[in-house]
């Protein structure tokens, strides 16, 4: 049997498993059942369209799938399609091409292909680099039409390479009363947040969402150059390793992800805890900020094995500049006693000085629409980092000088810490792409500005910042028993030594199945796998 009979096959298997559908999107209002699209490995040239998103309902209850366009320069929506989330970046593509489903998806890229444009892909476009945007004379392929969420027969759940958090977060519980446990971006697109690994606030309670991954359809390019679409799932000789660098690879690098199935997703709380704590800027002296810092850290350590209690637990401590008149800390609590989550509060705040503290219970639906950190359209720099150990007294010191830089104001400049660990950690780090796997923090540098003559000095303080914490390790988070590396959702081209920090032992991995599934390169950008 060759290659691409065993591709078909385990297609086929999944077309006979996944066959007939219920359907939600955000826009469809009437129960639609049958329409879902066949999972395919090699559509024809010219064929119709493989799957439905049911866009424009008519009057009568029919549903009609969107027909795709493609829109150029002189299209009065293309300044806005060609512009990240991040006003940094905006493009001057040859033209974007939205599309709706997967047949479409195999005719843009066979039609930038055959163009020789490049090809980049836009789901959410919230990458924090100019990884899409930055794709001048080429092709954006716009996936947000294709955001249908929906249950095959066999209870496994698909969620379209356009669907965002929100999409998935609302059409999974509403429907069905399941999750995934991603992130509190709800405008962020699954296709590029899954592949990279995708956490959140209910990862320390169930885990990563790629622990839940059972298949992912992708389209690629072979190298001689045809395109088709590829059904990848586990255990399969042909394809499992085109899946596994999907469980946190990175987006951008093998083929356009046009649907992620999932089983055994958990059941969200009913209700949780919501806890803000602020501490006042002009109140925290060196010695409080060390122990605030401290405190946080070592809670870490102690309850971020798995099984821990206080798995139900997932904080963020917002270290903004001094500019901003306070740090805040938001804890979600999803277990069902309070003392747990009133102990974290106090153990954090011993010593640190006056603080203030709102606890509310409410729904965790609403709760996770109340989190959303998506913010404002505006310009920023990101920069991450991985902690296997609590902060170290230099680092400490290097992040209050940092937010106190009288040099530098913004109060939109922070360190966020986010807790990390218990369930996580379950995994070993070769069980899929996502190498840290014994993590009990995860940092997020940030600024963000409007002005554009306001990069250079935000640049500046944040890579400042970055390489005097790291300083011992080279200005970066090199694994050491301290750190470890980087997060490739955030990504950062400041990174020359990107491939360890992403992905450590498995980037050599990833470059072999980058060479097997693209072969030509088609797909790349400043930081994509380089093929072995």
């Amino acid at each position: 049997m060759s290659a691409r009979d065993g591709v078909v096959g385990v297609a086929a298997r999944l077309k006979r498993s996944f066959g007939r559908r219920r359907l939600f999107t955000q826009t469809a209002s009437v129960g639609v059942a049958g329409l879902g699209a066949a999972v395919f490995s090699a559509p024809p040239a010219g064929a119709d369209p493989t799957g439905v998103s049911p866009r424009g309902a008519r009057g009568d209850d029919t549903v009609r799938p969107f027909p795709g366009a493609r829109v150029g320069p002189n299209d009065p929506r293309y300044a806005t399609l060609s512009m990240g989330f991040n006003q940094r970046w905006v493009g001057t593509p040859s033209y974007i091409e939205l599309v709706a489903n997967t047949g479409q998806v195999v005719r843009a890229v066979r039609d930038a292909v055959h163009g020789q444009r490049r090809i980049t892909v836009r789901g959410g476009g919230h990458c924090y680099e100019d990884f899409v945007s930055a794709n001048a004379g080429g092709v954006i392929i716009d996936m947000s039409q294709m955001n249908a969420v929906y249950l095959a027969d066999d209870g496994t759940f698909c969620a379209e390479g356009g669907a965002t958090n929100w999409d998935a977060y609302e059409q999974l519980y509403k429907g069905y009363g399941v999750t995934l446990p991603g992130g509190s971006c709800y405008s962020v697109g699954l296709g590029g947040h899954v592949c990279g690994g995708g956490y959140g606030l209910l990862s320390r309670k169930f885990g990563l969402i790629v622990d839940y991954l059972a298949a992912v359809e992708v389209v690629v390019v072979d190298r001689d150059r045809t395109v088709r679409s590829v059904t990848a799932v586990p255990g399969d000789p042909h394809t499992a390793d085109l899946f596994w660098a999907h469980t946190g690879g990175g987006g951008g690098n093998f083929g356009v992800i046009t649907r992620y199935y999932f089983r055994d997703l958990p059941q969200p709380p009913q209700q949780v805890f919501l806890a803000t704590t602020t501490w006042n800027w002009q109140e925290l002296t060196p010695e409080r900020f060390r122990a605030l810092l401290t405190n946080y850290g070592q809670f870490m350590l102690a309850n971020s094995a798995p099984g821990s209690p206080y798995s139900d637990l997932f904080a963020l401590l917002k270290l903004t500049h001094r500019s901003a008149g306070q740090i805040s800390m938001t804890t979600q609590f999803t277990g069902a006693h309070q003392r747990l989550l009133d102990d974290f509060l106090g153990q954090v705040a011993a010593g640190v000085g006056s603080s203030v503290s709102d606890v509310r219970r409410m729904p965790w639906l609403q709760a996770t629409q109340t989190l959303n950190g998506s913010g404002p359209n505006q310009r920023g720099k990101y920069k991450s980092a991985y902690m296997v150990q609590p902060f170290p007294l230099h680092q400490i010191d290097s992040i209050y000088r940092a937010l106190i830089d009288t040099n530098y104001a913004n109060p939109q400049a922070l360190l966020q810490v986010d807790s990390y660990g218990c369930q996580i950690n379950t995994r070993n780090p070769h069980e899929t792409a996502v190498a840290q796997r014994s993590s009990i923090m995860k940092l997020q540098y940030q600024t963000y500005w409007t002005d554009p003559a306001k990069d250079d000095d935000n640049l500046r303080w944040i890579r400042r910042f970055y390489a005097d914490v790291y300083s011992p390790t080279g200005g970066i988070p090199q694994p050491d028993g301290v750190t470890d590396g980087c997060y490739v959702n955030y990504p950062d081209v400041d990174l020359q030594n990107w491939p360890e920090l992403y992905y450590k032992d498995n980037y050599a991995r990833l470059q072999r199945v980058k060479a097997r599934w693209d072969p030509n390169d088609i797909f790349h950008h400043r930081q994509s796998i380089r093929a072995s």
